[in-house]
């Protein structure tokens, strides 16, 4: 997954935290659902996965040009292991938590991943 992204926010992906001091944009992916699929049979051998992306910047402008690339970069995309990838939904985020105001946007998009299990 972050091979498909390789070519946005300068390279800068991550899963589930970036580093310490790492400077904005970046992605950071998160894991959030993964079922397998079964038959009459047993486990058909693939797997539904829901991965959150969420993209911080400095600028909205910014936030938006890196967004639209994922989305660009990933909806509709097969190839290998992977049967589809399928944009779920996005929405914006305030970057902070309730009551600390900051000038870092985010956004979030969920996207399903259909693919075969992983050894």
């Amino acid at each position: 997954m972050t091979g498909l992204l390789a070519s946005v926010a300068g390279g800068q992906r991550y899963w589930l935290r970036a580093p310490q001091k790492v400077k904005r944009p970046y992605v950071l992916l998160q894991l959030v659902g993964d079922d397998a699929n079964y038959h009459m049979r047993g486990a058909s051998g693939f797997s539904s996965s829901r991965v959150q992306i969420d993209v911080y910047a400095d600028t909205k402008a910014e936030e938006t040009v890196i967004s639209r690339s994922i989305k660009g970069l990933l909806s509709g995309y097969s190839a290998g292991q992977i049967q589809g990838i399928f944009i779920e939904s996005e929405r914006n985020l305030p970057a902070a938590d309730a009551g600390e105001v900051n000038n870092v946007f985010r956004n979030s998009i969920d996207i399903t991943i259909h693919h075969g299990e992983l050894p």
